[in-house]
């Protein structure tokens, strides 16, 4: 009769694709600055980068750039498609527990959270009357099945 919820994945998708997405930015970033840093050495205008190690010369170093740029490029398309896919999953995961919440208490018409507690949700919750409550719902981790902690006369019935 309930969904269970999937509370870790969306969070932890979006974290890691975050982290790919800014390792991603600083490999594309330092793989143009090479990139530059050939053309400089190509047309001898060096002046910009003295002092800088010598691997620019070398003869396979256009195609370093080339794997480097791919690389960051993969990285951070992984993690906008991590990102993606988290947000996505947290989208549907509130779906989920508002169509668990409304199977077992149908005076209620619609859930708003506000923050996870491991398996409590801190929400604010409209009845079928309009009225704005905030609650604490308990989900069972297995079966998705939601139970109200508190005394709610507003509920006709107590579960």
């Amino acid at each position: 009769m309930f969904e269970p919820l999937d509370l870790q994945t969306p969070q932890l998708a979006i974290g890691l694709g975050l982290v790919f997405a800014i390792a991603g930015a600083a490999i594309l970033v330092h793989a143009t600055w090479r990139a530059r840093r050939l053309r400089a050495w190509e047309t001898g205008m060096t002046g910009r980068y003295e002092g800088t190690d010598s691997r620019g010369e070398r003869a396979d170093a256009p195609r370093d750039v080339r794997i480097e740029t791919i690389a960051g490029l993969v990285a951070m398309v992984l993690g906008v498609g991590a990102m993606i896919y988290g947000g996505l999953s947290q989208n549907h995961q509130e779906n989920v527990l508002e169509s668990n919440v409304v199977a077992k208490y149908p005076e209620i018409q619609s859930v708003e959270p506000r923050q996870w507690r491991g398996n409590l949700l801190e929400a604010d919750v409209t009845t079928v009357e309009g009225e704005q409550l905030y609650m604490r719902i308990v989900f069972d981790p297995n079966t998705g099945e939601p139970a109200i902690q508190g005394e709610y006369p507003e509920l006709d019935t107590q579960q």
